[in-house]
């Protein structure tokens, strides 16, 4: 029968409003999860250079579109469904719980909450990619990659997964969603190459700076507040002791992001000599601190995340540092965050697990006087989905860079954009949007720039005879005494220009301020 498996997880609850509370549970947290894009997005845009907003929102947007498609075809049955074997499910491929009774309700709470997960582990890679990949290349990866992401999960996931079955532990999706979604992306960003000029010399590193801190402090806050449906949500519901791991889980992850947000203040101004706290820095460690507690946030006590959320933000940062030195481009700073503290996250699992907490399934850690058993098979878990994301990644990029560029040796023309989108901005070249306008590129602008310099020409045209004349007069005696005159700044024609030049500054600036109105509105809404 389809979906069995949620059918034995509702037997749990004696009365069918247990069934109702965990769904509404599972599915609130879904929802909180699912805007988490919103915060990816302006994190990625803020991390951009200007030109290329509206592109970057595209692809967020096509991560859901692509992924629920994906997810819902073949992501989840390939994840859950049953029957199964170690590797994946073998059935429940599109799902219908019709049949179901009131169990459906689980069933579809939680299809929603783990396709918010398949969907996260697509975007990091959209950040890494920024400005390079094409755009519909993208799109097919944000198919494809849902696809690849259900491996994985079924591996840590699902009843009868491999990993599962030998006891490998992962509360909240550090192996298949942070360290998948970032090896993806190594490897991706390996393949494109950085962008013009990133490395060379050629350019000055003022043109990679990002265009918008602001942008990137929002995206900061909805994926901190996010991340706590993440990780609490992975309780799958509030019935019996999953109320008292969600709890516990919401306060080491608060912790430990405050923990990892302090080291990346301090190691920020260490960097700079105490002159500077860069934003990029804070940012990025309080994340990395977050994807760490994704592992353990459940089997830890409270202090236990004070240490996990530290040495996560200083391994992400110094993480990224090695991928910039290396000359792997990685706009946004996911490689870190993501594979780097993903990483971590899953090791500290194997140190500081406490198999005496309520509510919670694993062995003890190494602190606790459980051996190298657990950390082993964590190391396990590691290796193995950082090398199905290298097989896949490469798979798909060089295969996908050939076809489109007919060229074995050279998968890289197939897959960045070209050299004048680059420069230009995917806004104005893809889209048909271009904030930075030029005097002569709005035509409701010069409209109503010209028919206010012609009513400027018919007050010019009006002046009294004698006065005219006797300017002219005034002019000619300047001419004759000085003939550079003629060139001066204080002719009227050249005052109407100037004139004209400033209307169109003033309302270009006003056009940048109605957009930051319209960003600061969008987050306002969420």
């Amino acid at each position: 029968e389809l979906s069995q498996a949620y059918v034995d997880f509702a037997e749990g609850g004696e009365e069918e409003g247990d069934y109702a509370d965990d769904a509404t549970w599972i599915l609130g947290s879904s929802f909180i999860i699912l805007t988490m894009q919103s915060g990816f997005g302006l994190l990625e845009m803020g991390s951009a250079i200007a030109g290329n907003e509206v592109n970057i929102m595209m692809k967020n947007a096509c991560d859901v579109v692509f992924g629920s498609l994906s997810y819902y075809l073949l992501g989840y049955g390939i994840s859950f469904g049953k029957p199964s074997i170690p590797f994946m499910g073998l059935g429940d491929f599109a799902p219908d719980g019709a049949n179901l009774g009131s169990e459906s309700g689980l069933l579809y709470s939680r299809y929603i909450f783990q396709f918010s997960f398949a969907a996260t582990s697509t975007t990091i890679v959209s950040g890494m990619v920024a400005m390079r990949l094409r755009f519909f290349v993208y799109c097919f990866f944000s198919f494809m990659a849902v696809i690849a992401y259900a491996f994985p999960a079924h591996w840590l996931w699902a009843e009868g997964g491999w990993l599962s079955a030998m006891g490998a532990y992962d509360f909240a999706g550090c192996g298949p969603v942070h360290i998948f979604g970032g090896i993806n992306g190594l490897v991706a960003i390996y393949l494109l190459g950085p962008r013009t000029g990133r490395f060379d010399g050629t350019r000055p590193k003022s043109d990679f700076r990002p265009v918008s801190h602001t942008s990137m402090l929002f995206g900061l806050f909805m994926l901190w507040w996010g991340w706590i449906g993440f990780n609490c949500g992975s309780t799958f519901g509030i019935t019996g002791d999953k109320w008292i791991v969600a709890t516990r889980a919401a306060i080491t992850t608060v912790t430990g992001s405050g923990a990892g947000g302090a080291v990346a203040v301090a190691y920020s101004m260490y960097r700079t000599g105490g002159k500077t706290l860069e934003v990029e820095d804070v940012v990025n460690g309080i994340l990395g601190a977050l994807v760490t507690s994704s592992a353990s946030c459940s089997v830890i006590h409270t202090y236990d995340s004070l240490v996990i959320g530290a040495v996560g933000a200083l391994v992400a940062l110094f993480f990224n540092k090695l991928v910039a030195r290396c000359h792997l481009d990685d706009v946004v700073g996911a490689a870190g965050v993501h594979f780097g503290a993903g990483v971590w996250g899953m090791l500290t699992v194997g140190l500081f697990a406490d198999a005496s907490l309520p509510g919670v399934e694993v062995r003890n850690g190494l602190f606790r006087g459980g051996g190298l058993h657990l950390f082993g098979l964590q190391v396990l878990a590691v290796a193995s989905i950082s090398a199905w994301g290298i097989v896949f990644s490469y798979v798909f990029f060089y295969l996908t860079g050939v076809a489109i560029s007919k060229d074995w040796s050279n998968p890289r023309a197939g897959l960045r954009v070209s050299l004048e989108e680059e420069k230009l901005g995917a806004d104005a070249h893809l889209h048909g949007v271009n904030p930075m306008l030029d005097d002569d590129d709005d035509p409701e602008d010069e409209e109503s720039i010209d028919e206010e310099d012609e009513k400027d020409t018919e007050n010019d045209n009006s002046c009294d005879v004698e006065n005219v004349s006797k300017n002219k007069e005034q002019e000619a005696d300047e001419f004759v005494e000085n003939p550079d005159s003629a060139d001066s700044d204080t002719s009227p024609q050249k005052k109407l220009k100037k004139k004209s030049s400033s209307r169109r500054s003033q309302m270009k600036a006003s056009r940048g301020r109605s957009s930051m109105r319209v960003l600061v509105s969008l987050v306002g809404l969420h």
